[in-house]
């Protein structure tokens, strides 16, 4: 059955399946497919059979489709709960389960959101199976390869959940009583399957084996270790159970007495002595009666049948059997004239059928339209939810008017913004509604801005199909789920937040092998997860990573986290020698409380307020904003932590009054921070670390062979290590390299643009004064004063022109040459001096 999306669900609903879950143990799957069998019981080889009809079934007509889905027609059937086709040529009413719909062709309900079309069976060979796979419309049904079939396979007290990470819902809720087999394959040894009990239209029970895949063979061991062990603490609870709520002459406890007394003889029920389930649950078909028995086993299951049949009537017959106020068990006798008359079914006319459509129609457009509705408003809560936090901040209308500009910029993945803007922007403040898209324009500038491109994952799988794949690292990701517990968001077991986390997580184990999963990742995407969307969470969390470092301190071998905690070691000494003093006489490490600073970026223990503010740092300047933070509320609290004396006082206060602080010192820490610069020394004690490493790596005389052996082989791994990040610095400084040789030969081309444009100006500049000296020629022929000065002239000052005394050339002049060169177009220095072609004056 199928339980709606968990945003849908009402509060008691969503309790009950957080209490149902909380002990369940999780496995991830890959879920793929089903097959509608004829028993109970199945035979070994069941699961092998079933994969190999999958993958005939899949190759012959390729994905199967699904026959009804979410539109408008399916939703009229709905409405109108028109009966169906069979086989047989009988009918089966749609029927509405958990928010889907759709009736197959066998009349049997949709289980299977993603691919809701699973007909039941038309018939089948002796194994139980069809013999005709090649027809989807048959009991073999293949989940599609285009969907994510991968699912989280639960096996709580009483029952086991499939829930789908990717569309948020349970897709089935089995109890154990409606489980009868639980099978592992033979030859595909990594895959496994159970089957099942569901009732169809008209009261009749079909058997179906669902087939799951997991990563490796030590999972599925795992798993189907589980079901036992649940399974058989169910039956002994069940057990009790049924027994102290019947008395001894109820017929059901007379039948519990009898097989117990025919148990080991030659009419033996072999499913009551053996198997996991309880005697309630056993159901048998068999045709009228008509079918020989084969066996002895058979004939047992047969007569056992009948007289469950008849022992069952008689409880009926009789009455519930309930507990008085005494604690006495009290039978009541059921009447049977208080039977059901199924009522007959009327012939609807035209006129009544074509009202009915027209209802059905405006019911299924309202229908849409509330759906669309409830969709933003949940939108619109889940969003609300989300940011449900203290800003320690607030950030004025000026400041979010400056935002909204740069945010707003057409194609601004592409604009580099001015770089002071974008600091100051962010120190005064960002908002809390816009944090997630400022976070992406940041990520964005830093782009624009690095000269080198960062090296790129190796798997270059969009978000969607790493989805669709197994990870290794499920055990520790489901463990680590609740980073915020309090948050709303992340509260409900294996709710929203939960879920999109688990997909987040698992994305990026697959897309980064050697990381992984490390612990202190779902802080920072979670994170992530409360300001955006969980593609785009997944984009910033692999920006985090790469372009910002953070992917190095999550390395198995912890080297670069290390040398963190030597770097801040040494920022302390440096900067509070006092409290440096301090902390090493107490023994006490910069790793016994800020490795998970680092590792989780303050997220595991500081408000989210503030872990906000210091995620707007780390976009906007990089991981050394986690030791300017560091630094900054080991200082403010200097005194508060001198005068502790203890070990565990001072790690104590460290770990759990420091995060308390107020949001006036929070504040204060943002400002210290984005006034810190530390790139220097941080490279210098990196170095300093590694030159200490070397030194402490030398071998001491008094070692053994085994010894010396194990140290070469740690000194091998590290040097290896460093080889491979000097090797990732040398690329980077290679491009650089390239990049600079390129913009050099672009200045040496511009440069020989300029001298040839530097030679035709000085020739343009001689030919000019050739022109002037002509000019002062003809001037001093025509009996004109002037006086030249180092190649320059002006004319006589006592010269006017007669234009001059009419003032309409009052202040003009001609350019002359000067030690500049030639100036065409520049009027005078001096308005007095007259026109040079001007006549003197007689």
């Amino acid at each position: 059955m199928k339980r709606p999306p968990r945003e849908d669900c009402t509060p008691s609903a969503s309790s009950a399946f957080g209490a149902a879950t909380m002990f369940a143990k999780r496995f991830e799957v890959l879920f793929c497919g089903r097959v509608t069998v004829a028993h109970k019981k199945a035979p070994p080889a069941l699961i092998d059979e079933c994969i190999e009809k999958f993958s005939q079934s899949v190759g012959a007509g390729g994905d199967p489709k699904p026959d009804s889905g979410g539109g408008l027609v399916d939703g009229l059937r709905r409405a109108l709960a028109l009966p169906t086709l069979t086989r047989n040529g009988g009918t089966g009413d749609g029927e509405v389960r958990g928010g889907g719909y759709g009736a197959s062709s066998g009349g049997r309900p949709v289980v299977f959101k993603p691919d809701p079309s699973f007909p039941c069976l038309r018939a089948l060979d002796e194994n139980g199976l069809s013999p005709e796979p090649h027809t989807h419309t048959a009991g073999v049904q293949p989940t599609s390869l285009q969907e994510n079939r991968t699912m989280l396979f639960m096996v709580g007290r009483s029952q086991v959940f499939l829930v789908s990470p990717d569309t948020k819902t349970v897709a089935i809720e089995k109890s154990f009583r409606e489980i009868s087999f639980c099978s592992q394959g033979i030859h595909h040894v990594d895959h496994f399957g159970f089957i099942c009990r569901e009732t169809v239209e008209g009261g009749s029970c079909t058997f179906v084996c669902y087939v799951f895949q997991c990563t490796d063979e030590s999972l599925v061991d795992e798993i189907m270790l589980t079901l036992k062990q649940a399974f058989s603490v169910a039956a002994l609870q069940q057990s009790v159970r049924t027994r102290s709520q019947q008395c001894d002459s109820c017929p059901m406890q007379q039948l519990h007495r009898l097989c117990e007394r025919i148990e080991g003889r030659k009419l033996v029920l072999p499913a009551v002595s053996n198997t996991l389930l309880c005697p309630q649950s056993h159901t048998f078909s068999f045709n009228g009666g008509k079918a020989s028995p084969k066996s002895d086993q058979e004939e047992n299951e047969l007569v056992m049948g009948s007289l469950r049949s008849l022992y069952e009537q008689k409880q009926r017959n009789r009455g519930d059997c309930s507990l008085d106020g005494r604690g006495v068990s009290v039978c009541g006798v059921g009447d049977g004239s208080l039977g059901v008359v199924p009522e007959e079914r009327k012939k609807r006319g035209r006129a009544e059928l074509r009202q009915l459509w027209r209802k059905a129609i405006l019911q299924q457009t309202l229908l849409l339209r509330m759906e669309r509705e409830n969709n933003k408003i949940q939108a619109s809560e889940s969003k609300r939810q989300r940011l449900d936090y203290e800003e320690i901040t607030p950030c004025l209308k000026d400041v979010t008017l400056v935002w909204e500009s740069m945010l707003g910029t057409q194609a601004r993945s592409k604009v580099k913004f001015n770089t002071d803007t974008v600091h100051s922007a962010v120190e005064q403040g960002v908002p809390r509604q816009y944090r997630g898209e400022v976070w992406k324009f940041l990520s964005e500038q830093f782009v624009l801005r690095q000269p080198v491109p960062v090296r790129s994952p190796s798997d270059n799988r969009p978000y969607k199909e790493l989805l669709k794949q197994l990870t290794s690292q499920q055990h520790a990701i489901l463990i680590d789920l609740g980073p915020f517990r309090h948050h709303p968001y992340f509260q409900a077991q294996l709710g929203s937040g939960q879920l999109s986390l688990y997909n987040l997580l698992k994305a990026y184990s697959l897309l980064d092998p050697e990381v992984g999963y490390c612990q202190g990742l779902s802080f920072v995407a979670g994170v992530l997860l409360l300001h955006m969307g969980e593609e785009e969470a997944f984009n910033m969390l692999q920006f985090l990573m790469y372009h910002m470092g953070l992917r190095k301190q999550y390395r198995p071998d912890m080297m670069i986290l290390q040398i963190q905690m030597y770097q801040l070691s040494r920022l302390l000494h440096d900067y509070h020698r006092d409290l440096y003093v301090h902390l090493e006489q107490h023994e006490i490490g910069p790793s016994l409380y800020a490795a998970p600073w680092f590792l989780t970026a303050f997220a595991s223990h500081f408000p989210l307020g503030f872990v906000a503010r210091v995620f707007d740092m780390l976009f906007l300047q990089g991981s050394e904003v986690i030791f300017k933070v560091s630094l900054s509320l080991l200082g403010s609290h200097k005194p508060l932590i001198l005068q502790h004396d203890s070990l565990e006082s001072i790690v104590d206060f460290i770990k759990t009054t420091l995060p308390n602080l107020g949001l006036v010192q929070m504040e204060k820490t943002i400002n210290q921070v984005c006034e810190m610069d530390l790139s220097n020394q941080l490279q210098a004690y990196e170095v300093e670390y590694h030159v200490l490493q070397d030194e402490l790596c030398d071998t001491p005389a008094h070692l053994n062979q085994s010894q010396r052996t194990a140290q070469l082989e740690r000194t091998n791994q590290s040097l290896r290590q460093q080889n491979l990040d000097l090797l990732e610095e040398l690329q980077v400084s290679q491009a650089r390299v390239c990049r600079l040789e390129g913009q050099v030969e672009g200045l040496a081309q511009s440069e020989a643009l300029l001298r040839e444009r530097v030679f035709d100006l000085e020739e343009e500049r001689n030919g000019l004064r050739n022109a002037v000296t002509h000019l002062h020629t003809l001037l001093t022929a025509l009996g004109i004063h002037t006086h030249t000065t180092h190649g320059d002239f002006n004319l006589d000052p006592h010269t006017h022109s007669a234009a001059d005394t009419d003032g309409q050339r009052d202040g003009q002049g001609v350019d002359v040459p000067t030690r500049e060169g030639p100036r065409l177009g520049q009027a005078m220095s001096s308005p007095l001096l007259p026109h040079p072609l001007a006549l003197p004056e007689h």
